[in-house]
């Protein structure tokens, strides 16, 4: 199986996801699988493959059973061969309806701060009462991150600030 292209993007409510092989050899079928994490993925649907063929194929499939609270999700293919063996597509993401709220824990906090809930690879920012930046640090590939605070900050209240997110920080 030649994988040539896969594509996926939000339709309304649900997730597309679209793909095309170039040519296919004793393959069985292609299975859909999604991730709140990009790490641990769960199929979400299936769709039988043309077995063997010289032509190309394209193929479609509607994830309408969107997990709530989730901002990005993760889509991947398993394709499968009549022998049992699989291959696994890049792993594409996809951001659906509103960006979750940029999530601050321990809130009050001291000493580092976790931030779920960012894009991932965003930058994340800590201003200081003045406006000054005190922390800086980058969302990881699953949207969270993590900000020192320095030592001896004042207890007051900050600002985290990720893209167009932004959420207070009581310091203790």
């Amino acid at each position: 199986m030649e994988l040539v292209a896969f594509t996926t993007g939000k339709q309304g409510s649900p997730v597309q996801l679209k793909w095309q092989t170039a040519s296919e050899r004793n393959s069985a079928r292609f299975e859909a699988e999604r991730s709140p994490d990009g790490q641990r993925f769960g199929r979400i649907g299936e769709v039988a493959a043309q077995g063997t063929t010289a032509s190309p194929t394209d193929y479609a499939l509607l994830d309408e059973k969107l997990p709530a609270g989730t901002a990005t999700l993760y889509y991947r293919l398993r394709q499968v061969d009549t022998d049992g063996k699989t291959v696994h597509s890049p792993v594409r993401a996809v951001q659906v309806g509103s960006k979750a709220l940029l999530i601050l824990w321990p809130n009050p906090a001291h000493g580092e701060v976790r931030v779920p809930g960012a894009t991932a690879g965003a930058p994340l920012e800590v201003f200081d009462a003045t406006g000054r930046r005190i922390s800086t640090a980058t969302a990881g590939a699953d949207g969270t991150g993590r900000l020192a605070l320095p030592a001896g900050l004042a207890a007051g209240v900050c600002v985290v600030k990720s893209g167009s997110q932004v959420q207070r920080l009581t310091v203790e």
